[in-house]
C-alpha cells in the first residue's frame, strides 16, 4: 500500500501522546520516531518525481527538553536529531550535485552551558537518568494521588533508581535538603508541588531532582526560556557556499530560493 500511495500519513501506536512524539529517552521498540518519518518523507517525495523537493524535518523537542531545563533529556533529543539528519546525508551522498541540506534553529532555548564554576564536565552522571523529567513527573504525581503517605525514603528510592541519585551519584546536604523540601511540600503540606514550563506542568519534586543531576554533571541554564545566543547554520551540497557567515534567520529562505534558482 505504501508504494501505491500518493501522500503518507504517520500515525503513532495507540494510547501516546497526540500532540508530540515522545522524548527519545522515553521511546520503546515500535515507537515512532523522527528517523522513521524523515526516511518516509524522503521515500514518498522522492517517488515518480524528476523535479525536485523541499523538505524541512524539526527536532522539536530539544526546545521542549531545554524549556523544562532537562539536560539529559534535551542530549537524546539531539542525537535523535542527528539520527535523522544522517538519513538525509545519506541521501545527500546518492545525489551530491543536486541536493542541499542546511541544519539550523530558529533559537536557542535554556541558555545552556557547559561548566558551573569549574571547567570539568561529567556528562557520564547524566547516563543514570533513564526517563524525561516529564515522565518521571508522572510517575511521582500517580504515587501523590494514589499513595499519599509514601515516605521520603521511598520516594528516594524511585529517584535513585531513573536518575541514579545517592546510588550512583554523590547527593549533598544542600542538594538533598532541597529536594526534602518539594517533597514535603507535596506529600505532606500539598503546597507548591508543580514547576511549570512552556511546554510542561512537572512535579516541582522531580525538577529539583533533575536539578541536582544537572548540577553533578557540570550543566547551567540560564532560563526556562527562549535565549538571545546564537544558533549555528550548516550547510552541504549545492549552493552550500551560499551559507558562510553570520546572518539574519529571515536571510536563510532567501539564500535556500537563490540556491534553487542556481540550480536550475
Amino acid at each position: 500500500m505504501k508504494s501505491k500511495a500518493d501522500k503518507m500519513i504517520l500515525i503513532n501506536n495507540k494510547d501516546t501522546d497526540p500532540e508530540s512524539l515522545k522524548f527519545a529517552i522515553d521511546q520503546k521498540d515500535g515507537d515512532l520516531n523522527l528517523k522513521e518519518i524523515t526516511e518516509v518523507a524522503i521515500e514518498s517525495l522522492t517517488k515518480n518525481n524528476d523535479k525536485g523537493f523541499f523538505l524541512m524535518v524539526e527536532g522539536g523537542k530539544i526546545d521542549w527538553s531545554s524549556h523544562s531545563n532537562d539536560a539529559a533529556t534535551t542530549l537524546h533529543e539531539v542525537v535523535d536529531f542527528n539520527n535523522s539528519v544522517q538519513v538525509a546525508y545519506d541521501f545527500y551522498l546518492k545525489h551530491p550535485e543536486e541536493t542541499l541540506i542546511i541544519i539550523t534553529a530558529d533559537h536557542e532555548t535554556g541558555g545552556i552551558t557547559l561548566g558551573n564554576g569549574s571547567s570539568n564536565l561529567n556528562f557520564k552522571a547524566l547516563v543514570n537518568q533513564k526517563v524525561s523529567q516529564g515522565e518521571l513527573s508522572k510517575i511521582i504525581t500517580k504515587i501523590r494521588i494514589e499513595q499519599p503517605k509514601t515516605t521520603w525514603e521511598q520516594i528516594k528510592n524511585i529517584l535513585a533508581e531513573n536518575l541514579g541519585l545517592w546510588t550512583k551519584i554523590k547527593v549533598n546536604e544542600r542538594q538533598e535538603k532541597a529536594m526534602f523540601q518539594a517533597y514535603e511540600n507535596s506529600f505532606i503540606k500539598h503546597v507548591n508541588a508543580t514547576e511549570k514550563s512552556l511546554y510542561a506542568n512537572d512535579e516541582k519534586l522531580v525538577a529539583e531532582a533533575v536539578k541536582t543531576l544537572n548540577e553533578v554533571a557540570n550543566i547551567s541554564w540560564a532560563s526556562g526560556n527562549h535565549s538571545a545566543g546564537y544558533v549555528p547554520v550548516y550547510a552541504i551540497g549545492a549552493g552550500s557556499e551560499l551559507f558562510t557567515h553570520k546572518m539574519e534567520n529571515t536571510d536563510i529562505p532567501k539564500k535556500i530560493a537563490q540556491a534553487a534558482a542556481l540550480s536550475l
